[in-house]
């Protein structure tokens, strides 16, 4: 009997020491990669039949019905790649379970990868997979900001929009500005039609963008604030990114990349409290199989910023 996506995040290991003996081999890779794309049972890419075998040491499957051959890896984030996937569960395991991530330098050293660009498209490939697309919208109280964070001097800086519920989770979007339009969307993809709203005085956040969603204005001096702040969650979200931001990446993160390392962020802060801090992986691993093919000349030539708002804007000139 096939095993359910639960029933694996049950098994998961919770330790590094659990990690490390249960992905000791290539073949322990394999096994739950197969489980979790195809349920243990792989089936072809073409016609779905489930009367296949392996060809090419595992790493293919031929269809007695077609013909066709379908990879371990095609159709997912890892499509075509040439390393072995215990290399890229470790490189999961390291870029999930760290509270404070990796760099790409870091990676590099860790992994014994030949170049700089290997370790960065390999990141950047591991932060496509955190974004789930059935994740659910925040609720039942919402706090609503924006931030400027990055370079020197406001024409230098970024704007991020932070959304986080009470005590619990957040999102993160990369914007041009903080017109009704842009919030609008924002609120619609990330917050629920339900959620109780609470912002600063922006004149933004009104019925426009917020839609029927109750919503309580907050203008408070910094005195007020420091009794008892009533954005609190958004303020100490912006806080650790930007600490994180300069630490592990010592504040090189392009224009065009930086949602790429939000989602990063709020992946991890999003999952702060789970049982077992290696079972994190898990999901990184269900994201890479999830997840469409990105290849490494897409992530430089593709890569719009503010791309959750279709905003193509040109890299400005530092």
């Amino acid at each position: 009997m096939a095993r359910t996506r639960d029933d694996l995040w049950r098994d998961f290991p919770k330790t590094a020491t659990e990690f490390e003996e249960r992905f000791a081999t290539e073949e322990d890779c394999r096994v739950y990669w197969i489980e979790a794309r195809w349920g243990g049972e792989p089936a072809c890419a073409r016609c779905g039949s489930k009367r296949v075998w392996t060809i090419r040491d595992g790493t293919t499957f031929e269809c007695a019905e077609c013909d066709h051959q379908t990879s371990l890896t095609s159709g997912t984030v890892l499509e075509k790649t040439r390393k072995r996937l215990k290399m890229w569960f470790r490189a999961a395991f390291e870029i999930s379970t760290r509270r404070t991530g990796i760099s790409a330098k870091d990676l590099q050293r860790i992994m014994g990868f030949g170049s700089y660009e290997t370790a960065w498209t390999w990141l950047h490939k591991l932060r496509a997979s955190m974004v789930r697309k059935e994740r659910e919208p925040l609720r039942p109280f919402v706090q609503v900001d924006e931030a400027l964070i990055g370079g020197k001097g406001g024409p230098n800086k970024e704007l991020v929009l932070v959304a986080t519920e009470a005590g619990g989770r957040v999102r993160l979007a990369h914007a041009a500005n903080n017109d009704e339009a842009t919030l609008k969307r924002f609120a619609d993809g990330q917050i629920a039609p339900d959620a109780e709203v609470t912002t600063d005085g922006l004149a933004s956040f009104n019925e426009r963008s917020l839609g029927e969603r109750p919503h309580e204005p907050k203008v408070q001096t910094k005195a007020e604030r420091r009794e008892k702040d009533a954005l609190q969650g958004c303020h100490w979200t912006i806080s650790l990114l930007k600490r994180w931001l300069l630490g592990t990446h010592a504040g090189a993160v392009r224009r065009k990349h930086l949602q790429a390392y939000l989602d990063e962020f709020a992946f991890r802060h999003n999952r702060r409290k789970t049982n077992g801090v290696a079972r994190i992986a898990a999901r990184v691993i269900e994201g890479l199989i999830a997840s469409e093919p990105l290849p490494g000349r897409m992530l430089v030539e593709a890569t719009i910023a503010c791309r959750w708002f279709d905003l193509a804007q040109p890299e400005p000139s530092r």
